[in-house]
């Protein structure tokens, strides 16, 4: 009987070295591993911060951009609707001196016939040599 328990206690002891190895092995794979994805990690959060600020920066360029192309436009539309409201009077103004000129011509045509029918001025009837 204190044979077996001698051997078996042997067995146990070399069953208890292995199954500690493997799980040493294990573990080490493990810490191994985690040490692995823990500097991914830190990796991928350090590009994706960068890349961040990078975007940042570049949203604040460009809403930037954005205001100083918005004052821009603000002016250029001030300068488009002065020069309609300067285009529309010029027309205005051209349509205005146009009506004058046709009612000056209706006007001298009305008294050139006035003159012609009742022979007056330069329309008078000559009184001229009767005995030719």
């Amino acid at each position: 009987v204190s044979t077996q328990s001698t051997g078996s206690s042997g067995i146990n002891a070399e069953y208890g070295k292995e199954t500690e190895m493997w799980i040493k092995k294990h573990h080490d794979q493990l810490q191994e591993k985690v040490e692995y994805w823990m500097d991914k990690y830190e990796r991928e959060v350090d590009q994706k911060s960068e890349e961040l600020s990078n975007l940042k920066g570049s949203k604040a360029n460009i809403l930037l951009k954005l205001q100083e192309l918005t004052i821009k436009y603000q002016e250029y539309e001030e300068v488009v609707l002065e020069d309609r409201a300067q285009k529309e009077k010029a027309k205005k103004a051209a349509e205005k001196a146009e009506l004058e000129i046709r009612c000056a011509t209706k006007i001298q045509a009305w008294w050139k016939g006035v003159m012609v029918r009742r022979g007056l001025g330069q329309y008078a009837k000559k009184k001229g040599k009767k005995g030719k």
